[in-house]
């Protein structure tokens, strides 16, 4: 089994602002958020306005799910932006986390190499796709670092009762989600992708969206950081983006984001004040 070694910019930034720190100061947050929303450019769109409107200055934060739910129980950020369910709810079973909100969703999708050596497009179910990789044994790069989409990976694999982990066609990259597109590219291999992340990115790699899973869509949900567990947290300042984002104002950039560019909305908003067009 390989690994890769490359670390995003992000993530670099991440431990070096953190080393030593705690949550935000008065009029900072500290947010924490996942490279599949900041990888398409939708964190720094949602930063830009928020800040405009709110007065906040935003410190963002971003790796896989597993991570930023980590730093988030270690006081180290107000407020957090995840799509691992499971661990989510972990984390506010443990009290680590409090006032979770829907914020938006996308679908993961199965992408691969044009000719398809593995036939996973002819696939009706994410297990379906996953068992003709696994019996093609065509290359599949794996994350492999406990975020979100791992998460949903390693349960699929779980499911079929395929332990992937070692298998000479296996790989795992330790990168962000964008940058693991780049290596499937790179190596002519499968990989699972949120499809916000690949729609950015799909002209410059070598792959195709072969599976779409609509059956279980990808939510996002924005928690702050519980206060009683970390006295450092900046309640005021968490509770000011998690209302922005649910909120009609968040929710209005979400739904046109993408648009302009791709012709096509990357994020479906979730949040109340959207779906039916009352207040926030």
């Amino acid at each position: 089994m390989k690994r890769f070694a490359t670390i995003s910019a992000a993530v670099i930034g991440s431990v070096l602002l953190l080393s030593g720190c705690g949550a935000g100061a008065e009029n900072t947050v500290v947010l924490g958020a996942t490279t599949s929303v900041s990888d398409p450019g939708l964190l720094d769109e949602l930063v830009k306005v928020f800040e405009q409107e709110n007065g906040y200055h935003v410190t963002p934060v971003v790796g896989g799910s597993g991570d930023i739910l980590a730093r988030a129980r270690r006081g180290e950020l107000d407020v957090i932006m995840t799509h691992s369910p499971s661990d989510e709810k972990a984390f506010l079973d443990d009290g680590q986390g409090t006032e979770p909100k829907e914020v938006m969703e996308n679908f993961f999708v199965v992408v691969g190499p044009a000719d398809d050596p593995a036939g996973a497009a002819a696939s009706s179910t994410l297990t379906d796709a996953f068992k003709a990789i696994a019996a093609a044994k065509a290359p599949f790069i794996s994350r492999g670092d406990a975020s979100g989409t791992n998460k949903r990976e390693l349960a699929t694999w779980a499911s079929l009762g395929i332990d992937p982990k070692g298998q000479p066609w296996y790989q795992e990259s330790a990168v962000g989600q964008g940058q693991n597109v780049m290596v499937a590219s790179d190596k002519g291999g499968y990989t699972l992708v949120d499809s916000s992340t690949f729609v950015s990115m799909q002209a410059n790699v070598q792959l195709r969206p072969l599976f779409t899973d609509e059956d279980q869509p990808n939510i996002y949900t924005v928690m702050v950081v519980n206060p009683e567990k970390h006295g450092n947290v900046n309640v005021n300042a968490a509770r000011a983006w998690a209302s922005f984002v649910t909120g009609a104002s968040g929710q209005a950039v979400i739904a046109s984001f993408g648009k302009d560019k791709y012709g096509e909305a990357l994020f479906v908003p979730l949040a109340k004040a959207v779906r039916d067009g009352s207040s926030p």
